[in-house]
């Protein structure tokens, strides 16, 4: 009876221990989480834990991060593209037409030539190219139509040629700049010779290839005794009657085309004589026949129906647009 009774006693001293243990446990638990809370609610109120106030953000140090920074990173912190067309809610395989329109004017980009916006949206870099966005009597709506029959509108101003998106204005390239013209607003001097560069454009695909022809010495295609670089030197100092901006992919730069009062456009890389004030040494202008420029120049050129164009060291750097039988622009270029 007695072994009984003790058995009795140790069970229950034993259960007691146990009852104890996990009492003691749970209080230690409890003491842990409200000094967990504790520590919590003193770093939100900034309130010094032994001895040390929480670190907080320093917003100079935040100042510093530019909007171009913040504008070109996503929500991970990895940098985006600066290109527009990356910005832009399609895909260049995704255009299946594009519309201009324009003062109530609607105008189909012609297939062959949707490449020279599309192109130009894929370059345009978002910082090197941005401006202001300009008067809305020159914007245009570019309507892109999509495979999935979604249809897209940008719009572009024709006064300082400039893609708008997202109330900011980035400068199209000088292609953009003729295309445009040369589609809304065909009877201008930029209208009027993109016409002419799109025909020898589209002669020069159909054309099957020849044999290069024979150059010709520099001098002899100087215009008024000067060659391309020089006449460059000479109009930066001179003023222009107007010029539209344009965006030079190539070296990132923003560039000008300028028309000067004596005839002269310029283009990237190109100098274009529009009158016969102009002349080489041998007497070739504009306004001769292609006859009377065969006997003034003594070099075979690459023919096209509407082009000539005169080969000098490695590149064709002499062009004659024709109108018919007569030169039309007699033209400077310098290899890119």
């Amino acid at each position: 009876m007695n072994k009984k009774s003790n058995l009795k006693g140790y069970l229950l001293a034993g259960g007691l221990v146990v009852l104890a243990a996990a009492l003691i446990i749970g209080i230690v638990k409890l003491q842990e989480r409200d000094q967990a809370l504790k520590v919590t609610d003193a770093s939100a109120a900034g309130v010094a834990l032994d001895g040390e106030l929480p670190v907080k953000p320093d917003l100079e140090e935040q100042s510093d991060i530019s909007l171009e920074q913040v504008q070109y990173q996503d929500q991970e912190g990895e940098a985006l593209s600066p290109y527009l067309l990356d910005h832009l809610s399609f895909q260049e395989e995704e255009v299946k037409s594009v519309l201009a329109v324009w003062k109530g004017t609607k105008k189909e980009l012609p297939l062959e030539r949707q490449y020279v916006i599309l192109q130009s949206l894929r370059f345009t870099d978002m910082q090197a190219a941005a401006t202001e966005t300009a008067s809305p009597a020159g914007q245009v709506i570019l309507q892109f139509a999509l495979s999935d029959q979604r249809i897209i509108e940008l719009p572009y101003n024709l006064d300082n040629n400039a893609f708008e998106s997202a109330g900011k204005a980035y400068y199209a390239d000088d292609q953009v700049l003729l295309l445009m013209h040369g589609l809304m607003k065909p009877d201008s001097e930029l209208g009027v010779f993109d016409a002419f560069e799109e025909r020898a454009r589209l002669e020069a695909e159909k054309q099957a290839e020849l044999s290069e022809p024979k150059g010709v010495e520099r001098e002899q295609i100087a215009v008024d005794g000067l060659i391309y670089s020089e006449w460059e030197e000479r109009l930066d100092t001179e003023t222009a009657d107007w010029s539209i901006p344009y965006y030079d992919n190539a070296v990132g730069e923003v560039k000008e085309v300028r028309k000067f009062s004596n005839g002269i456009l310029v283009l990237n890389n190109k100098i274009i004589f529009c009158d016969g004030s102009h002349e080489t040494p041998g007497g070739v202008k504009v306004g001769l026949t292609a006859a009377e420029v065969g006997k003034k120049l003594h070099a075979d050129p690459m023919k096209l129906p509407s082009k000539w164009s005169y080969k000098s060291g490695d590149y064709f750097r002499f062009h004659l647009h024709f109108d018919g039988s007569k030169v039309k622009y007699m033209a400077l270029s310098q290899p890119l």
